[in-house]
C-alpha cells in the first residue's frame, strides 16, 4: 500500500513539475547558459519547456528518493500543504520560495511541485 502510495504521489509530482506552476519568480539556475548534462528522454505529447527548468520522470523522482538525494518542496498555499503532501517534502508557497531559498541544501537536487 505504501509503495502505491509513494508511486501516486511520484506520477502527480512529475506531472506538476511537467506542466509547472504557474509563478511569477525567476527561476534560479546555477548556470543558464550550459545546456542540461546527462541524457534526458522526451515525453511524447509533452511541450518544450520555456522555462529551461530540468524535467525528470517520476521513475526518476522515486530512486532519488530512496537514496535521499532530493529535496522536494510543495509551492501550493499552507492550506493545500496540510491536507496532503507528498511524505518528507517542505511547505515552500511560491511567493516565498525566494525568501527561503538559503534553507535549501547545497548538495541535493531540488524538486518542486504544486498540483
Amino acid at each position: 500500500m505504501r509503495l502505491f502510495i509513494t508511486v501516486t504521489l511520484a506520477i502527480c509530482l512529475a506531472a506538476g513539475v511537467l506542466t509547472a506552476c504557474n509563478s511569477n519568480e525567476t527561476l534560479l539556475t546555477q548556470n543558464n547558459t550550459a545546456p542540461p548534462q546527462g541524457k534526458t528522454t522526451p515525453i511524447p505529447g509533452a511541450a518544450t519547456p520555456a522555462d529551461n527548468a530540468k524535467r525528470i520522470t517520476a521513475e526518476e523522482l522515486h530512486k532519488l528518493w530512496e537514496k535521499n538525494e532530493v529535496v522536494i518542496i510543495d509551492t501550493r498555499a499552507e492550506v493545500a500543504y496540510k491536507q496532503e503532501h507528498i511524505k518528507g517534502s517542505i511547505s515552500m508557497p511560491t511567493g516565498t520560495v525566494l525568501q527561503r531559498i538559503d534553507e535549501l541544501p547545497k548538495n541535493k537536487m531540488i524538486v518542486a511541485y504544486c498540483t
